[in-house]
């Protein structure tokens, strides 16, 4: 693996679980700092900013800028921009998600949000419905958000991902909450995030690297290592977050490396 030029790594549960710095974190980027590697930090986060992950990892004890982070939250809103320029929609999300939404010139339709949409716009009304993570997700929201899609949004989500690794656990993530609109809807959403390789595959343009010479290191069998064998990198699973022994077990995913955390790869290293 030291043969590799590029190290795509995951966040939540490889790098940390909520406010906690997993063992080996910070040596393994130093690791790759001293040794001149190319590394990116992706994030199907959608509920915090890059500059708000860049603190947080300075914070820990990592220190970084906004070059070595990548999240699905500002590629689907990209994307969004670009495919629907000035578009309404319908954002379940927190308040980064919000800003960066009208950032790239979109219009938002929610009720009561700041810079309200005008006066014949509502929820029903969106081009689009934006799913990420929401910590105070209700009945309204999914009710908005189900009308929304039915009634034609286009229904897009940062991610797929069930479960977010937290200090004394797990709490619900997006994919938890674009699962309930899908079901009321009927419709499946387009996803932005892993385990669909867009993000790996910008990443890899963004620092001129080849799938051949690439890692995808991550917690997740179903986010993770599938986004890397979707993207044709090498891929790494470590135990210290969503994935265990037990549902490694269990699943036809393999990745091609498995370590308890990144304290057992800086140690092999």
């Amino acid at each position: 693996m030291k043969q590799l030029t590029t190290y795509l790594i995951d966040l939540d549960g490889v790098v940390y679980r909520g406010e906690e710095l997993i063992p080996g974190a910070k040596e393994f980027v130093n690791w790759l700092s001293s040794n001149h590697k190319k590394y990116l930090f992706l994030t199907n986060n959608s509920f915090a900013s890059e500059a708000q992950i860049v603190t947080k990892l300075t914070r820990l004890g990592i220190p970084t800028d906004g070059s070595h982070v990548l999240g699905a939250a500002q590629a689907a809103v990209i994307h969004i921009a670009h495919r629907f320029p000035g578009a309404y929609v319908y954002v379940v999300g927190e308040q980064p998600l919000f800003d960066l939404v009208r950032a790239n010139g979109l219009q938002i339709t929610n009720p009561g949000s700041h810079k309200a949409q005008p006066a014949n716009t509502s929820s029903h009304k969106a081009d689009v419905v934006l799913v990420g993570l929401d910590r105070t997700f209700d009945y309204k929201k999914l009710t908005e958000a189900v009308l929304a899609v039915r009634a034609g949004a286009r229904f897009i989500a940062i991610n797929r991902d069930s479960l977010l690794p937290v200090e004394n656990g797990f709490i619900a993530g997006c994919g938890t909450i674009a699962a309930a609109i899908e079901a009321g809807s009927g419709i499946t959403p387009e996803v932005v995030g892993k385990p669909q390789p867009m993000l790996l595959q910008e990443a890899m343009r963004l620092l001129g690297s080849h799938p051949e010479e690439t890692v995808m290191i991550g917690d997740g069998l179903d986010t993770d290592i599938l986004a890397g064998k979707a993207a044709g990198t090498h891929t790494l699973l470590v135990l210290s977050g969503k994935d265990s022994h037990e549902s490694l077990e269990k699943t036809s995913i393999k990745p091609d490396y498995v370590y308890t955390s990144l304290a057992a790869v800086i140690q092999e290293i």
